[in-house]
């Protein structure tokens, strides 16, 4: 006998965002893919919300593109990390460069494959505050939520983060 699963119009649209506030929320996952122009890499963070009873485990998802890896650290320091420093030989001069901490598995042997990298590191499961704002519907595509700032917890950390991340 065969099988059809059936889902009904609400199911098909998704939960609507969640209302503009800060969240806790915990990173489950990178899902990494290339840009269309294969020139850069989003590293898609997934978040999902805890602790609350009206959203809990609704999730965020965070671009993270290597061309913009001046958020990076805003990411990295809502966990309470530090950057990692790239061991290339620069470390300690002008020329060191970062890192968010651990790696991407498979990255060294399919670079031109992002989709089929896996993240091992100390960010999964770490949790973080973050201010999600409500994107309005626009050109066929639906309301969604996106990370306006995240709140740094870094001890004594004296660098300047942003506080209104959404373009546009």
């Amino acid at each position: 006998m065969a099988f059809q699963l059936a889902f009904n119009k609400t199911e098909l649209e998704g939960a609507p965002p969640v209302p503009n506030g800060w969240y806790t929320l915990q990173i489950k996952n990178f899902r990494p893919r290339a840009a269309k122009d294969m020139e850069s890499v989003f590293l898609n963070a997934e978040l999902a919300i805890v602790g609350h009873d009206l959203y809990e485990n609704r999730r965020v998802f965070v671009g993270l593109n290597t061309k913009m890896a001046w958020m990076w650290p805003d990411f990295v320091h809502s966990t309470g990390l530090p950057m990692e420093v790239v061991q290339d030989g620069f470390e300690g001069t002008e020329r060191e460069s970062f890192t968010i901490p651990g790696v991407f598995e498979g990255a060294d042997t399919s670079p031109e494959n992002p989709s089929q990298w896996k993240y091992l590191g100390p960010l999964l499961n770490k949790t973080l505050e973050a201010e999600l704002a409500v994107i309005p519907a626009k050109d066929g595509f639906k309301a969604k939520n996106e990370v306006r700032q995240f709140k740094c917890t870094v001890p004594g950390c004296t660098m300047k983060h942003s506080t209104n991340l959404i373009r546009g």
